[in-house]
């Protein structure tokens, strides 16, 4: 029963999540007036922040969370799965992360929106959704709902926790922070991300279920 209840409840985040992400995407390719206003005062306020010192800083945050390095950390994963023969959800890990990285550039080169200008540190591609939150927040959420639950410290379960909700904060605002996307694009990834690891989540747990009674 507790399966179950798991599984409905992430069948109704992921189609929440899917349905606001379906329209975020409509407003950005309608060029919504209001979804830009949405943009560009949170973009002003970030603006008042700026200085050297946190640029270089979240320079190196937004390199740490880039998808080729989330798909290297998921690689890591994978392979502790894999050394402890649970090979099947190691496979499912390193599926999950690929499959969803592959949707996001999908969604990109469909949407083709341009990235912000006046970029702190210069990227290319388009912007619309951001890859580094959405690939960061794959990432995190196998730390949250796949690795944790592995770990039979509850302290360090707190604390592991705290540090991958961090972590994810720290990347998607160092996107807007380097205007290297717009708020609805960090905003449509973790949507969008929400949705996608539902989706595989969803059979992870049919199968759990299921393997127990064969």
């Amino acid at each position: 029963m507790i399966q179950i209840r798991k599984s409905r409840n992430w069948t109704i985040a992921g189609v929440t999540s899917f349905l606001l992400f379906l329209a975020l995407t409509f407003a950005v390719m309608l060029n919504s007036t209001k979804l830009n206003l949405f943009d560009t005062s949170i973009q002003q306020i970030i603006q008042k922040i700026v200085n050297p010192i946190q640029t270089n800083i979240f320079a190196i945050i937004t390199f740490m969370g880039s998808p080729l390095v989330d798909i290297v950390l998921t690689l890591g994963i994978a392979l502790f799965f894999w050394h402890t023969r649970n090979r099947k959800t190691a496979i499912w890990i390193l599926i999950t992360q690929l499959l969803g990285d592959a949707i996001a550039f999908f969604v990109k080169e469909f949407v083709q929106r341009v990235r912000p200008t006046k970029q702190l540190i210069p990227d290319t591609g388009f912007s619309y959704p951001s890859g580094h939150t959405f690939s960061t927040a794959l990432l995190c959420l196998t730390i949250l709902f796949i690795v944790l639950p592995d770990i039979k410290n509850q302290k360090k379960q707190f604390v592991l926790a705290v540090l991958t909700v961090i972590w994810f904060c720290l990347v998607a605002f160092s996107r807007i922070y380097l205007r290297n996307h717009f708020p609805s694009d960090v905003l449509a990834s973790l949507l969008l991300a929400l949705s996608c690891w539902t989706c595989m989540y969803e059979g992870y747990l049919h199968y759990s279920y299921q393997s127990r009674f064969i």
